[in-house]
């Protein structure tokens, strides 16, 4: 658990740092771009994920699970090796699909797509390869554990994405063609920094290339693929969907809000899933199942904890932070932000109730419930459009996500039992539901004020309520102070000097 908030913590600072960055280019894209550009932006981004998902052919996984630091570090052809195999394995799965895209687009697939959307697509295609290749790359430095550069890494190319947008608007001016130029130019320097990166540490050659091992990666990742595939189609089809039923517009209201829903998730989901995967599957190879279970049980409670009050932050803010961050001109999306951020925030726990899958190689399993969750996604879209409107896709999306975690949750728990205590999660919606009742009575007219008094007063009843109904929440200071001191322990008994044999009393020696 030390190592697992450890990890999260360090991710967590990199994604404060890119959370920064999206809350200053927020509000600077959305009022830049009309409600239609915006719109289109995030549905090109979305169905780009389809063929970059296909190039990397789950080699990002493959990535985790084929490193061996024992015998890389004593062993630097083997190492070579398995840095060349994963990184030209799949650029060149990158090139073979992005020539491919192109095809489609421009021949196959004309009839389907409007023609300003083909020439987009046809426009942006590069970022196929290039975010392919920056998967790998940033998987490297997530197994070698390379925290502080992986942040920073992260935190660059976005600031560099954003700065480059804004720079090439005077010259291109206000379109969707200028906002792809700036993020192809900002994701070229990072792909090209990178791999200078990892031939400078002479790890890449070609004719280490190792036919055996691609394969393996290869077959390992190959049914993750159709899962993140799913997932990927799972993001594009209520997109696509909106914008047939009702229109440019709509589909900017509903980019924007998935957008603020997002970055909320995001607070929980990129530390956790980055610091957690690597963390049980060590511990299920060293300490085994039992351990495994106990360590999944406590990190899935405490989630849930975090997750409720983020949840009832959501519901108390969600109007304001939308008129602050996104402008007045998409009011009404805020109505969706609470469905979006609770389908997200259950889905997360994927992360804990999928494991047993991950650990027995059951991708195929989980794909297949993700593709079935992802037809469900479609017909509820198809069904609830027409009817409700844009809350109708958010709906659509929460629901969707139930299901989708109630399938893995079940084909997982015949090999990893991770359940949750109903008690806990009664607690934890009742400190939330006190939390908002309370929040909620605040009304000042300016949007920051309301939103800053209404948080601040949610987390402290919030907190309080915990402090009040759940024993462990009230043990943790005293858990802490401990902790701290113990380390302060072990950090004097190493700073102590260490006698040599020869330097030991006599009768010591004796």
């Amino acid at each position: 658990m030390k190592k697992l908030l450890q990890h999260s913590s360090h991710y967590l600072a990199g994604l404060f740092g890119g959370l920064a960055i999206g809350f200053i280019s927020f509000p600077i894209f959305t009022r830049i771009f009309s409600v239609a550009d915006y719109g289109m932006i995030d549905f090109i981004q979305k169905i780009l994920l389809v063929p970059t998902a296909l190039s990397k052919a789950g080699m990002q996984n493959s990535v985790l699970r084929f490193y061996n630091e024992k015998e890389f570090s004593s062993n630097r052809e083997s190492a070579r090796s398995y840095y060349s195999t994963m990184l030209f394995g799949v650029a060149a799965m990158a090139v073979a699909i992005t020539l491919v895209f192109l095809v489609a687009v421009k021949f196959l697939l004309r009839h389907l797509i409007d023609g300003p959307l083909a020439t987009l697509l046809l426009f942006a295609s590069a970022l196929i390869l290039l975010r392919a290749i920056e998967s790998i790359l940033l998987s490297f430095l997530r197994i070698e554990e390379r925290t502080a550069a992986y942040n920073a890494a992260s935190v660059l190319m976005k600031a560099a994405m954003v700065g480059t947008v804004c720079a090439f608007l005077p010259w291109l001016g206000r379109s969707v063609r200028t906002y792809l130029s700036g993020t192809m130019a900002a994701e070229l320097v990072f792909v090209t920094v990178l791999v200078a990166w990892l031939f400078r540490r002479r790890l890449l050659s070609a004719i280490s290339f190792d036919r055996a091992l691609f394969r393996s990666a290869v077959g390992f990742g190959l049914p993750l693929v159709f899962y993140e595939l799913a997932g990927v189609i799972l993001l594009t089809a209520d997109r696509a969907l909106v914008r047939y039923y009702l229109g440019g517009e709509a589909l900017g209201y509903y980019s924007v809000a998935y957008g603020l829903s997002q970055y909320v998730n995001d607070l929980m989901t990129v530390p956790l899933g980055l610091a957690i995967l690597p963390i049980y599957l060590r511990l299920w190879s060293a300490e085994g199942r039992a351990r495994t279970i106990e360590f999944l049980h406590l990190s899935l409670d405490f989630y849930l904890m975090a997750a409720a009050g983020i949840y009832m932050l959501v519901t108390l803010g969600s109007h304001d932070a939308l008129v602050l961050l996104a402008s007045p001109k998409y009011l009404g999306a805020d109505r969706l932000i609470p469905y979006l951020v609770g389908g997200l925030l259950i889905y997360t726990t994927h992360v804990f109730l999928c494991a047993g899958l991950l650990i027995q190689k059951k991708t195929g399993t989980m794909a297949l419930a993700l593709i079935c969750s992802t037809a469900l996604n479609v017909v509820l879209n198809c069904v609830l459009l027409p009817r409700m409107g844009l809350q109708g896709a958010a709906v659509a999306l929460l629901l969707t996500h139930i299901v989708t975690i109630l399938l893995l949750w079940l084909a997982s728990s015949r090999i990893l039992p991770i359940g949750v205590r109903a008690a806990a999660l009664a607690k934890y919606g009742a400190a939330g539901l006190a939390g908002w009742a309370a929040a909620s009575q605040i009304a000042l007219p300016s949007h920051l004020l309301n939103l800053v008094c209404r948080c601040a007063v949610g987390i402290a009843v919030y907190a309080g309520a915990l402090l009040l109904l759940d024993s462990r929440v009230r043990s943790l200071p005293s858990y802490l102070l401990r902790s701290r001191r113990s380390q302060s322990v072990e950090a004097g008994i190493a700073a102590e000097p260490v006698l040599s044999e020869a330097e030991e009393p006599e009768e010591v020696c004796k």
